[in-house]
């Protein structure tokens, strides 16, 4: 199984072998200036001794543990024994250590300088063996210890620091992760929650205006499919009542110019089906192209969709009363014909009984309806969806309406031409 990166843990190990490595680097650095420095110290002292004593030759000078001499014969035996001559540099430290390591003395520690100083030449050695008193029992751990440990607790506490870090920031980011997987439609209107650092609360905000992004075209889509059902039911109902009507009058042997009539109340139909569905889409999405105005006999508009409607009024006892002009008006079609439909749907479709006037004169169209009684047929989807539809494309053309409720009916008036 393939392990995917994580992020998490790509930092983290980043930040701890830098850390550790740093740690590593100034633990050796120490050691080497501890080391560096007790050279210095006994080559000044002895660069000092070798300067500040006359000796003579054969008569090599011991003060302390130092041994100056004028010549290299002169120095003790195990010095000359374990140290060439040749290796020695002047006013240079050349050692020799027997056994040994970095916390523990060694067992025989030989420091030889060949001290060169205004035209004088002198050997000065030290002798330090564990045996004897120069290396006194000492109840404090050795220094090299001491760093050495120094350098396991700060790495041991860096680690805890980075882990305690990363936890601190690493719960908000699960926390965001969590929020945003769970997130769901009901919780787009609630606050976003506080993660603690503002680069977090900077991308819960992305989150929730992609999810508001993402919701409003669900939205946008379930009002296409709605506005498109609750539109087209008109045109779809003439196409299958004036098919099943051309098939009767084939069969019939009709005359032509009848069968002629229904084929363009068909063709009228889908015609309507596509300006609807263009027009439904135009509405749902802003980016789209604008739908092209032109000169429309609002008159005839009306009379067609009143014929289109007709069936609506079967069985009923309504009267209609329709008057009309021949004055055209500059319009978007598909939307004047589903303010039109809807209009006068409602109207016939809330009159059980009475009567139903539709009135145009220029751009101006009022829809009276009026029930003899009170039980008027009541139609939730034609005053929810179909209102709402109305509304939006009156309010996107600014055109003007009026809707006045009226006893046992509505007086509707609009005017299709922009305020």
């Amino acid at each position: 199984m393939k392990i995917r990166p994580s992020i998490r843990l790509y930092s983290f190990f980043a930040v701890l072998l830098t850390g550790v490595t740093t740690i590593v680097v100034l633990s050796v650095l120490t050691m080497h200036y501890f080391f560096s420095g007790m050279d210095i110290a006994l080559r000044d002292s002895m660069f000092s001794h070798a300067i500040s004593i006359e000796t003579q030759p054969g008569e090599p000078v011991k003060i302390s543990d130092f041994t100056i001499a004028s010549r290299w014969r002169d120095l003790p035996q195990d010095v000359r024994e374990n140290i060439p001559r040749d290796s020695l540099e002047t006013n240079t430290l050349t050692n020799y250590f027997v056994d040994g390591s970095i916390f523990s003395p060694p067992k025989m520690a030989l420091f030889a300088m060949k001290v060169q100083h205004n035209g004088m030449l002198k050997y000065v050695s030290v002798s330090f063996y564990d045996s004897s008193e120069q290396f006194p029992v000492d109840d404090e751990f050795p220094h090299f210890f001491i760093i050495f440990s120094t350098a396991l607790v700060a790495i041991l506490l860096f680690y805890l620091v980075l882990i305690i870090i990363f936890r601190k920031v690493t719960t908000p980011v699960e926390q965001l992760k969590n929020w945003a997987k769970n997130m769901t439609t009901d919780q787009l209107s609630q606050p976003i929650p506080d993660f603690h650092y503002s680069e977090l609360n900077v991308l819960a905000n992305i989150v929730k205006s992609s999810m508001e992004s993402v919701q409003q075209s669900v939205e946008r889509e379930k009002k296409f499919l709605a506005y498109a059902s609750h539109e087209l039911r008109t045109p779809i109902a003439v196409t299958k009542t004036n098919t099943e009507l051309l098939k009767k009058m084939c069969e019939k042997q009709v005359e032509v110019e009848k069968q002629q009539e229904v084929l363009r109340r068909i063709s009228r139909a889908n015609a309507t089906m596509t300006d609807l569905t263009e027009a439904i889409l135009w509405l749902n999405r802003g980016n789209a192209p604008q739908i092209p105005a032109k000169e429309v006999v609002l008159g005839d508009l009306l009379a067609q969709i009143i014929d289109e409607l007709s069936y609506l009024l079967q069985g009923k006892q309504v009267t209609v009363d329709i008057i009309t002009d021949r004055q055209q008006v500059l319009l978007v079609e598909p939307l004047a014909r589903m303010v039109c439909t809807n209009l006068v749907r409602n109207a016939f479709q809330h009159t059980a009984d009475g009567f139903v006037q539709v009135k145009q004169e220029g751009s101006s169209v009022v829809i009276f309806n009026q029930s003899a009684t009170q039980d008027a047929e009541e139609n939730n989807l034609g005053f929810g969806l179909g209102l709402e539809l109305t509304e939006r494309i009156i309010k996107q053309n600014n055109w003007l309406y009026k809707n006045r409720a009226i006893d046992n009916g509505h007086d509707v008036f609009i005017d299709f031409l922009p305020n």
